[in-house]
């Protein structure tokens, strides 16, 4: 069964960490998929154009004008250079988006422009790339109901490509080596704590909604969901494990 990897923050960004992120890939002796983000770059481009942009809850309002920025940057510069960078270690990567082979379809969140939810996957591109031994790399801009492009959360986008494929862990490595509680990072998170938690104020924004949908991946029954970072890579601090229960 499968593996599939959020990308984003330093294992995105820092290309020194190319190498670990290619060792982690080979670790795993199975099909390996994986999606990216990439908002920091989005933002500076945003910026250096003069275009606004904001969040509400997690999600980044995104009008027309911002989406032809979104899609560019995400499904151009940082597809292709996680791409290259993956194949540079040894790892035969390619780079597609969720609008390629219909992969990823949504339906429009309200109020927030061009920015979607995932609804159906086409898992045929995925499944003819891993016949050839192929590691997809994907950006998560995908189609709207009216095939135009939408910005999707590059957390939920792992989720659905996960869920359609029945794999066996999904791993989301961010900017934080995984889920703190006060000093501490916790080595397990279950839903009932993970709702106090957010609930006090301890857990919030992007990583709230980075919690949610680890936790709906839970119930999917995906058995292996981990919430990491930079240190996973290093063979550090291996993340936060996400838990049906206390276990």
């Amino acid at each position: 069964m499968s593996y599939i990897y959020k990308i984003g923050g330093p294992a995105l960004e820092d290309h020194a960490l190319f190498a670990p992120l290619a060792d982690e890939i080979r670790r795993c002796d199975t099909d390996i998929l994986l999606v990216h983000g990439g908002g920091r770059r989005i933002e500076r481009m945003l910026q250096r154009l003069g275009i606004e942009s904001r969040f509400i809850d997690g999600r980044r309002e995104t009008s027309k004008e911002a989406m032809e920025v979104v899609e560019m940057v995400l499904s151009g510069l940082v597809n292709k250079q996680l791409v290259a960078g993956l194949c540079r270690f040894g790892v035969p990567a390619l780079g597609v988006s969720g609008r390629d082979g219909n992969l990823i379809r949504t339906r429009i969140e309200p109020g927030l422009g061009r920015v979607g939810t995932p609804v159906s996957i086409e898992t045929a591109l995925v499944d003819a790339l891993w016949s050839r031994a192929l590691v997809p790399v994907v950006s998560p801009v995908s189609s709207g109901p009216d095939g135009d492009s939408v910005n999707v959360n590059a957390d939920e986008a792992a989720l659905g490509l996960a869920r359609a494929v029945s794999a066996r862990a999904l791993v989301y490595l961010s900017d934080v080596d995984g889920v703190r509680a006060g000093d501490d990072f916790l080595e397990r998170l279950t839903p009932d704590d993970a709702q106090r938690l957010i609930e006090e104020g301890t857990i919030t924004g992007g990583m709230a909604l980075k919690v949610r949908v680890a936790l709906e991946a839970v119930e999917a029954g995906i058995n292996e969901v981990v919430i990491a970072g930079k240190a996973r890579l290093l063979r550090g601090f291996p993340g936060t494990l996400v838990c049906a229960g206390a276990q």
